[in-house]
């Protein structure tokens, strides 16, 4: 794993000393949290001989990469989305029945592994009751069980979750780890350097913006920014027409177009342009307010006025 030393070396430990208090990774998003959970899980299970490195070909190895042992469990919106016969769209917590589920498997016997693992992806979307039935089992886990919390936003789990894990670190990747991650990741030489920029350290972030459709939204976004400085606040309201031109936008759309907001704004910073502060304050208090289940067209819509306004 590129750009995660620190992290990586806790886990080497973590797992020379089988033990089974709480691991929680956190850090910015798509900095390979969920990706060095895995190997983890891997590797306590793996046949190989070796404890710490897992050798990505046993029978229990593939099937963790496939997503399908029995005993290795992601849970995060989708599977909630999953298990409940609902919309992904429709997740915006992790909810008392989710954990409870969850916990209940954890509580028996491991079906085919040597233990069983639980990641718990974005788990600062925890509701209050499903974090309380997640602490019971973080104060005493059963043995051979490994539970591994993930979030960018550490500050806002409740301080009792906090105190019943080992903290990981991770961190935003420098340039050159990001262009060797890129290679690795085989996206294509023309686009890397930009994408290095705008994924402001974060793989995840760039392959994901490498797909057509996502450097288009960014495009947009850029000259978004760019009108900002150059038109009064009701002409840049009139000219984008509010929130993103979908049919029925939703949160997650919305998210990413505030998003890439962030892109062109955190460029004008490390230029020098101390106006710039007061733009990115206002692009992280409109994803504060998406995050706390504010309607997101009014969200949107507010943001773009406060930053016609803040850069007339």
């Amino acid at each position: 794993m590129i750009g995660q030393p620190l992290a990586v070396d806790l886990c080497r430990t973590w797992l020379k000393r089988q033990t089974t208090n709480p691991l929680l990774m956190y850090g910015p998003e798509g900095v390979g949290k969920k990706t060095l959970a895995l190997v983890t899980a891997k590797a306590l299970n793996c046949a190989s001989a070796s404890a710490s490195e897992p050798c990505g070909t046993c029978l229990s190895c593939r099937k963790i990469i496939a997503g399908n042992h029995p005993d290795v469990r992601v849970i995060d919106f989708a599977w909630q989305a999953a298990e409940r016969k609902e919309p992904l769209e429709k997740q915006q917590s992790l909810r008392i029945e989710t954990i409870q589920a969850e916990r209940h498997r954890l509580l028996q016997s491991a079906v085919e592994g040597q233990w069983k693992v639980s990641i718990i992806d974005d788990a600062h979307r925890l509701t209050a009751d499903a974090a309380n039935v997640l602490l019971k089992i973080l104060e005493e886990p059963p043995a051979r069980t490994a539970i591994f919390l993930l979030t960018p936003f550490r500050d806002r789990l409740f301080a009792t979750i906090l105190s019943r894990c080992q903290p990981v670190r991770f961190r935003s990747l420098t340039d050159n780890e990001m262009m060797t991650v890129l290679n690795r990741l085989k996206v294509p030489a023309a686009v890397q350097t930009s994408l290095a920029e705008i994924a402001l350290g974060s793989p995840g972030r760039a392959l994901h913006l490498s797909r057509e459709e996502q450097i288009e939204s960014i495009q947009q976004a850029e000259h978004l920014w760019q009108s900002l400085g150059q038109n009064s606040p009701s002409r840049v309201i009139h000219e984008s027409g509010g929130r993103p031109r979908t049919q029925k936008p939703n949160r997650s759309e919305i998210e990413l177009q505030i998003q890439n907001l962030l892109v062109p704004a955190s460029r004008a910073l490390r230029t020098g342009d101390t106006a710039a502060i007061a733009s990115v304050r206002i692009i992280q208090s409109a994803l504060t307010q998406l995050r706390q289940n504010v309607q997101p067209g009014l969200v949107y819509d507010n943001l773009v006025l406060q930053l016609a306004k803040a850069k007339s």
